[in-house]
């Protein structure tokens, strides 16, 4: 990857991140013929994940590029893209800081991420807002998060499971709040203990705990993305806290819990890297080796390896596995700059409209060019 690759890839994103709310006339008229349908339409929370994972891949350019990345990025750049991610969370903060979905706690990671770096109380009181919005939602009797507790089911996604460990690892990590941390931890075991199909070791798409069932399809890309930065995340809070002596997640989590959550993970790892495509990609659905690829799946899961390796998180529990781990990044790496066009992440999968619909459209969109800027900025 060269200075205008990365620089390309970087405005597009932060274009995408500028016009992800506008609503036009024709976006109108297509809800409409989707509500008809009885399909899913336009979400207009501005913090719902397609911009999380946009705020994702800006937050790791700006404040977090590996040595290779940063050296391709000037100070200048640096700043004109804090300035974006300033601006977005500014208005929402602005509007009243609503948070209404667990898929709201992604963009909340680029709220610590500019407090960590700007020292803004008013980005504080936002991540603050987002956590108790998760301490506080609908869960289960195992305190897993229901995702969408409107709909009257209890169904746990691998989506909700991920994003919200992500962030309250992220959160206890920083802010030093043990029970965010805790709660983090349950929502990964929860879900390898009853999301987990037993045959492949490959995750469905969620599972009801009151009805005892699996729901959605066996491997879908983006939910193993989903899960697997979830265990990054949470791999490298535990990480941090350990190494810096806080102990902030407890004694017990960090004996009893962190050898179960990197072994859950060494596990997943080593059975997704068995499905890498022979061009470095990840299929929409990972079984399907020899179907359609997703540019969004691929960044996801690569991006959480690249995460792992960065952080350095229990390295010795799997160090048989750290080389064939360097070969899947790398070569999704090039399999993603082998889709962009001019910064353009494209060959992304479309949005799920429900359980176990995958309607397949492949094209250029926010949760794709996210992705894949928030992977090539830290390998």
């Amino acid at each position: 990857m060269n200075k205008e690759t990365f620089e390309q890839i970087i405005k597009v994103t932060e274009n995408d991140l500028k016009n992800i709310n506008n609503y036009s006339a024709k976006d109108a008229l297509k809800d409409a013929a989707k509500k008809a349908l009885k399909r899913a339409t336009t979400n207009r929370d501005p913090m719902f994940w397609p911009a999380g994972l946009l705020l994702l891949g800006l937050s790791e350019a700006a404040f977090s590029p590996s040595g290779n990345a940063s050296s391709l990025i000037d100070k200048a750049s640096r700043d004109e893209i804090t300035q974006c991610i300033g601006s977005y969370l500014d208005k929402w903060i602005k509007d009243g800081e609503e948070v209404s979905f667990v898929d709201d706690s992604l963009a909340g990671l680029a709220l610590i991420s500019m407090y960590e770096n700007t020292g803004e109380r008013r980005y504080h009181h936002g991540a603050v807002k987002i956590a108790n919005y998760l301490a506080q939602c609908p869960k289960n009797s195992e305190e897993s998060i229901i995702y969408n507790p409107s709909k009257g089911n209890d169904l746990i996604y691998a989506d909700g499971a991920g994003q919200s460990a992500m962030y309250l690892s992220r959160y206890a990590s920083v802010f030093h709040k043990k029970n965010a941390m805790a709660l983090a931890a349950k929502q990964l075991l929860n879900f390898n203990e009853k999301g987990l199909d037993a045959r492949s070791g490959l995750p469905y798409h969620a599972f009801s705990l009151e009805k005892d069932m699996k729901q959605g399809i066996i491997g879908w890309g983006r939910a193993v993305g989903w899960l697997m930065m979830g265990y990054s995340e949470l791999l490298a809070g535990l990480e941090r806290e350990y190494s810096e002596g806080n102990d902030a997640s407890g004694e017990s989590l960090l004996k009893n819990t962190a050898d179960k959550i990197m072994s859950q993970y060494y596990t997943l790892m080593k059975t997704v890297i068995s499905y890498q495509r022979p061009d470095g990609g990840f299929s929409w659905l990972l079984p399907a080796t020899e179907g359609e690829p997703d540019t969004s799946a691929t960044a996801m899961i690569a991006y959480s390896m690249a995460v792992w390796m960065r952080s350095g998180a229990f390295h010795a529990h799997a160090k048989d596995l750290a080389e064939d781990v360097k070969k899947a990044v790398s070569g999704a790496g090039d399999f993603l700059l082998a889709k962009t066009d001019n910064g353009s992440v494209l060959h992304a999968l479309s949005s799920c409209e429900d359980i176990a619909v995958h309607r397949q459209i492949y094209d250029h969109f926010p949760w794709g060019q996210g992705s894949t800027l928030a992977l090539l900025s830290i390998i």
